[in-house]
């Protein structure tokens, strides 16, 4: 009798082990999917935290929106995120174009704006496919809230320019200039007291004339306001690494104010430029009173020295073809904004910032325009094959 309840036990214990092994599958399958729901909504929601600040610029936005989405998507380590829009774009930093991608566009009022890429940049071996649906969902959801943002920004322009047409002429282009300064200043938390203080010495500088000397004594911190200009190293005979270009809003000679009481490089104005002088002790006390002013100043050192850095990666890294390439979409992305590099900035400048000679640098961009990836005139050089430029770039 104890003998055949026993086997009767063992006949039916493998089915129950079976079934407790499927149930705490489906469970962890059931977790799995909660928890890539979970990471969904949280990019959903930073979208809009970030989305909801409306006096940002566009390429602003997108900059911090493109490092959420990698984290809402199964393989987070490999996905690399583009956003494209009115001829500009951003991308993560290892972001390359594969076959393993999906692109979504980006649309307002039934016209396409642009669109959204998200790529695998590794061979994804998936038995549920390389994406899923609700990454397909998700990221549909995030290019229409993008279409929103953008539409919002354009019909603000527009009614802004209906309204000047509607109240007069409105102020001049150095009054709009001087009142964009003043928004930009605010966002770096300065109250209209301390921005009064920033603005008290205006100086204009013409083409080519010199802004500050290597070597001199640092009485200012300077505030780019309009124009352009560009900071170099001197170097002997006339050869000088040109290591920025100093594009408005941005300041010059920062690092004195706690560092070298001399400055350690050049600057010249490539375009009739307008800098405002701020006074050492002025800019120190401001750094020390206001801890968000002192907080985006901090920001503005981070964000330089990664600059630097990635410039001289570039020059120790990267043959001459390499180079020239990657100096071409800095001018283009960080500079300009456009694929028009306009003729203020010479071929000298370009090999300088390339740190090479003028000669290499005019036999590269020769070439580069004989592949038809550049377009030169007098007006200046235009990026006509962007995704080979960056290629080249990359390969180095």
């Amino acid at each position: 009798m104890y003998l055949i309840l026993l086997q009767c036990f063992t006949r039916l214990l493998p089915a129950n082990m079976t079934y407790m092994e499927t149930r705490k599958e489906n469970i962890n399958q059931l977790i799995s999917s909660l928890n890539e729901r979970n990471k969904e909504l949280s990019c959903l929601y930073k979208a809009d935290e970030l989305l909801r600040n409306t006096e940002q610029p566009m390429r602003d936005a997108f900059r911090q929106i493109i490092p959420i989405i990698p984290p809402a998507f199964r393989y987070e380590d490999i996905c690399g995120v583009r956003i494209r829009w009115n001829d500009q774009e951003v991308t993560t930093p290892n972001y390359v174009n594969t076959a393993l991608k999906i692109t979504v566009p980006i649309i307002a009022r039934e016209r396409r704006l642009g669109d959204l890429t998200v790529v695998y940049i590794k061979p994804v071996k998936s038995e549920k496919g390389i994406f899923l649906p609700e990454e397909h969902k998700l990221l549909s959801t995030l290019a229409e809230k993008l279409g929103q943002f953008i539409h919002y920004k354009k019909l603000r322009i527009s009614l802004e320019k209906l309204e000047k047409k509607t109240h007069g002429s409105g102020p001049s282009e150095m009054e709009e200039s001087e009142i964009r300064l003043k928004e930009w200043l605010r966002s770096l938390h300065l109250n209209k007291e301390e921005i009064e203080r920033v603005l008290q010495f205006r100086v204009h500088f013409r083409k080519g004339e010199t802004i500050c000397k290597q070597g001199a004594i640092t009485a200012y911190v300077m505030l780019l306001a309009g124009g352009l200009t560009k900071n170099y190293l001197e170097g002997v005979q006339g050869k000088g690494f040109n290591f920025k270009i100093v594009t408005p809003f941005d300041f010059i000679g920062a690092s004195s104010v706690f560092g070298s009481n001399r400055y350690l490089f050049s600057g010249s104005a490539l375009v009739p430029s307008t800098v405002y002088m701020i006074e050492k002790s002025i800019f120190r006390s401001l750094a020390l009173e206001n801890p968000d002013f002192n907080l985006k100043v901090m920001e503005w050192f981070s964000h330089t020295t990664e600059y630097h850095l990635d410039r001289l990666s570039c020059i120790a890294s990267k043959q001459s073809l390499g180079r020239i390439s990657h100096i071409l979409l800095y001018l283009m992305n960080d500079v300009f904004h456009s694929p028009h590099i306009p003729a203020a900035i010479s071929r000298k400048d370009i090999a300088e910032l390339a740190g090479m000679s003028v000669e290499s640098a005019v036999r590269m961009l020769s070439e580069l325009k004989k592949d038809k990836i550049i377009r030169i005139t007098n007006q200046g050089l235009t990026i006509e094959d962007t995704q080979l430029l960056k290629t080249l770039s990359r390969a180095g």
